[in-house]
């Protein structure tokens, strides 16, 4: 298996909570960088924030030296053209260590971007982007005219076409990794990407999506690695592992995390009345629902869905309360997180891990102390290509 760990400029002890979080540093986000590069990991995910992720990845990856920048990026937002000669140049300057995480993102902020699509369309866009951006990267001559983006010229006129001398670093492309839960994100996924992202969920519930994935994928006459993203708290003994998972909730406290929730339901799922209105099938689900509108902290009995496997807090999730596994933490020893991650592995086909703890650096400390020398792990490096001459000369500017 590959464990990936977790940069963002959000950090701190609780930083959901404004006193719980550091002021944004960029020496922190150095020695993060430092710490994974040195660690056994593979490399690390970049959360979006207000700093634009790849340049914060090429201030970091000439600090490091083997570890891997899983960027997320909004297709339509940048010109395939334009990304593919960033993409080319972020891997022929750091030896090929970029993976591009396929976000397709919501219509509010997509339409920051100028891009106004419904659901749907925005994945039947995002794999025209993605296909046209694979054959950018690898450095083919392209004249190309589709639904949602002409490289041949305005009005169908002939023009020159795109060519990029650079191309490719990585063979045959950059590695794609995307989620996708929706019947049109698993199609999207299918078609275009490498490694299918999940949130880590009740392993008899995500399996059915993981075996949606891979079915969609075999009718494109293509497979798939699966990944999951999840956060973790690994530390000598389970008893000081559950400590700091319920330290994190009561520092966070119920109030907090039912302003949270109400905030996300009503402005970003559209839901009336918030958690007020909110029902869910799954009993455990309820029970998190109605302690929060009890004004209490669920018990741990219904935030934990499978052994060592617990609902918690996280800056993009106050609590999972549609059992679609956001804010899933694993805890435990480093014997149980081991022997889970292996389960996971062996029960559901799950190749990679995306990690996550805060504060950022000294979790992953424990992880690299603790978790990793128990791991069969799988230091992927990329697959370098030698760039192809082309009978055409490029043209420079």
């Amino acid at each position: 298996m590959e464990i990936f760990w977790y940069i963002s400029p959000v950090d701190g002890r609780f930083p959901w909570k404004e006193e719980g979080r550091y002021p944004v540093d960029h020496h922190r986000l150095r020695r993060l960088a430092s710490t994974i590069d040195r660690a056994k990991f593979s490399g690390a995910l970049l959360g979006t924030y207000a700093h634009d992720v790849f340049t914060l990845a090429a201030s970091l990856f000439p600090l490091t030296e083997r570890m891997r920048f899983l960027i997320p990026v909004y297709p339509g937002v940048t010109a395939p053209t334009l990304l593919a000669q960033q993409a080319l140049t972020f891997d022929d300057y750091s030896g090929g260590r970029l993976i591009l995480n396929l976000v397709n993102g919501s219509d509010s902020v997509l339409a920051q971007y100028g891009v106004h699509l419904q659901h749907d369309d925005r994945y039947e866009m995002s794999a025209e982007y993605w296909k046209l951006f694979k054959r950018l990267y690898a450095g083919e001559t392209v004249v190309y005219q589709g639904k949602h983006f002409d490289l041949v010229g305005k009005g169908g006129r002939e023009s020159s076409p795109t060519f990029l001398p650079l191309g490719p670093i990585q063979s045959p492309h950059i590695p794609l990794w995307g989620a996708g839960a929706s019947p049109a994100g698993i199609q999207h996924a299918a078609e275009v990407v490498d490694t299918y992202l999940t949130f880590l969920q009740r392993p008899e519930k995500l399996s059915k999506q993981i075996e949606a994935a891979k079915e969609a994928a075999a009718s494109q006459e293509r497979t798939l690695r699966i990944g999951t993203l999840a956060s973790v708290i690994v530390r000598e003994t389970e008893e000081e592992a559950l400590e700091h998972f319920l330290w994190l909730q009561q520092k966070t406290g119920a109030d907090t995390i039912a302003d949270r929730l109400n905030a996300n339901l009503v402005n970003v799922n559209g839901i009336e009345g918030g958690l007020a209105s909110l029902t869910n099938d799954n009993p455990q689900v309820q029970a998190r629902i109605d302690a929060l509108r009890a004004g209490h902290l669920p018990e741990l009995s219904d935030l934990e869905f499978h052994p060592n496997l617990y609902a918690g807090t996280t800056p993009w999730s106050p609590l999972d309360v549609f059992d679609n596994g956001w804010g899933s933490y694993i805890v435990g020893s480093p014997i149980q997180v081991a022997e889970r991650l292996r389960e996971l592995k062996e029960t559901l086909g799950i190749d990679v891990f995306i990690l996550s703890g805060w504060p950022l650096i000294d979790e992953a400390n424990y992880v690299s102390e603790l978790l990793l020398p128990l791991l069969e792990l799988d230091i992927a490096a990329p697959v370098l290509a030698k760039p192809a001459a082309s009978a055409q000369s490029p043209v420079f500017a």
